[in-house]
């Protein structure tokens, strides 16, 4: 565990369905990329900042994970698939009890995040005084990604998914990767405030953002023009292309 004053712990968000990838008795967060499960390569770049079994939401296909990753982490269990804030809420409660900041990272998203972009990540929040630090990022082409808006001055000012985006609003090439790090005190403030999605009948952890701004919370974006850092792995296609990155990633190291 990284040492005081920061006392840093971890969640990874591992309890979706992943319909599109027709996953039925096997989460997909354990898919392969050249030969090791998608969660493994986050794990490994948590262990190097010190954080050896973070807790791990687990949900559809729990099975899967447990009988993967056997004692190696924490679970908590998200009994109701009702969205990402409820899924890091039941996660709260197995933290270390010393913890003041908490990585989050989307199973299925964040494979690509090694050590150095994780301690990047810290060292931004801290250095702000955040409440909360996403990770952004710049790309060609944003479609289907939730677009970071920003105010006259540059900050983020809120999260606009692709369906209830306006057309100007389209053309923003900064996207949310979904990963960042929180202050635990922020996160048992508004989790439990989040409104239901009227569409879905879910809680989106997007919410957070602009909830955390009308409250007067320090909320700040480490951007990366690294595309590799917004990959997730939604359907057959995006899994093909992040087989490839890695591959090529493994060549080069």
């Amino acid at each position: 565990m990284l040492q005081s004053p920061h006392m840093t712990d971890a969640i990874i968000l591992a309890a979706g369905k992943g319909s599109r990838m027709k996953s039925t008795d096997r989460n997909k967060c354990l898919l392969p990329l050249v030969g090791k499960p998608m969660l493994c390569y986050e794990l490994e770049s948590l262990s190097k900042l010190g954080i050896d079994k973070p807790v791990v939401v687990v949900g559809f296909a729990r099975e899967s994970i447990e009988a993967e990753l056997k004692d190696t982490v924490r679970y908590a269990v998200q009994l109701q698939p009702d969205g990402t804030a409820k899924a890091l809420e039941v996660a709260l409660p197995h933290l270390d009890p010393d913890t003041r900041e908490v990585i989050v990272l989307y199973g299925d998203h964040s494979a690509f995040y090694d050590e150095y972009v994780l301690r990047s990540l810290l060292d931004h929040h801290r250095s702000h005084h955040a409440d909360m630090t996403l990770v952004t990022v710049v790309m060609e082409d944003p479609y289907n990604y939730g677009r970071i808006v920003r105010d006259e001055k540059g900050k983020i000012k809120e999260i606009v998914e692709e369906k209830n985006a306006t057309e100007v609003q389209r053309q923003i090439k900064e996207i949310n990767s979904g990963n960042g790090v929180y202050s635990l005190s922020f996160l048992k403030k508004l989790l439990p405030i989040i409104e239901k999605n009227e569409l879905s009948g879910e809680y989106y952890l997007t919410d957070i953002v602009k909830l955390g701004l009308e409250k007067g919370y320090i909320v700040e974006t480490l951007v990366s023009h690294d595309e590799h850092l917004s990959m997730g792995v939604n359907t057959p296609q995006q899994y093909e292309a992040a087989q490839k990155a890695m591959e090529k990633k493994m060549r080069k190291a």
